[in-house]
C-alpha cells in the first residue's frame, strides 16, 4: 500500500509540474486554437493531480468504503446531478446542430471533440444518478463507474 501511495504522490507532483510548465509556455501563445488546446491539457493535468490525491486518500484509508449521506443532502445532491444530466443532453443537441452548420474542418473537429466529451459526461452522470437512487452503494461501484468512463485509470 505504501508503495502505491508513494507512486501516486510522485505522479501528482509530475502532473502539477506539467501544469506549471505549460502555463508558462501559454503566456506567449496568441493563436486561440493552440491556446485552448494547451489550456485543455493544463486543465486535464490538474484533474489528474486531483484524482491522484483522491486515490492517495483511498489507499491511505482516509476514505470510507461506503458513500453514505444523510437523506436530505443525498436527495438534493441527486436532484442536482439529474438537472445536470438534462443540461448535458441539451449541450449535446446544441453542439450537434452547430456541427451540422460548420464548414471549416478545423472547427468541425473541435465540435466533434466537444460532442464526444459531453456524451461521455452525460453517460457518466446518468449512471452516477442511478447509483445515487439506490439505498446502498459500495465505493468499488463508484470506482468501477469512474474507470468505465476513464476518469480514473483502470487497475
Amino acid at each position: 500500500m505504501q508503495e502505491v501511495v508513494d507512486l501516486l504522490k510522485k505522479q501528482k507532483k509530475i502532473e502539477l509540474s506539467h501544469v506549471a510548465s505549460l502555463t508558462e509556455t501559454m503566456k506567449g501563445v496568441v493563436n486561440p486554437m493552440i491556446k485552448v488546446v494547451l489550456e485543455t491539457i493544463v486543465h486535464d493535468s490538474r484533474k489528474h493531480a486531483a484524482i491522484a490525491q483522491a486515490l492517495i486518500d483511498v489507499e491511505a484509508g482516509a476514505v470510507p468504503h461506503r458513500l453514505d449521506m444523510d437523506l436530505g443532502p443525498a436527495t438534493n445532491f441527486n436532484q442536482n446531478i439529474k438537472q445536470h444530466v438534462r443540461a448535458e443532453k441539451e449541450m449535446i443537441e446544441m453542439l450537434g446542430e452547430i456541427g451540422g452548420l460548420v464548414k471549416d474542418d478545423r472547427v468541425k473537429k473541435f465540435i466533434d471533440y466537444l460532442i464526444e466529451e459531453e456524451n461521455r459526461h452525460h453517460r457518466l452522470l446518468r449512471e452516477f444518478s442511478l447509483l445515487l437512487d439506490r439505498d446502498s452503494v459500495g465505493m468499488n461501484e463508484y470506482l468501477d463507474l469512474f474507470q468505465k468512463y476513464m476518469i480514473v485509470p483502470p487497475e
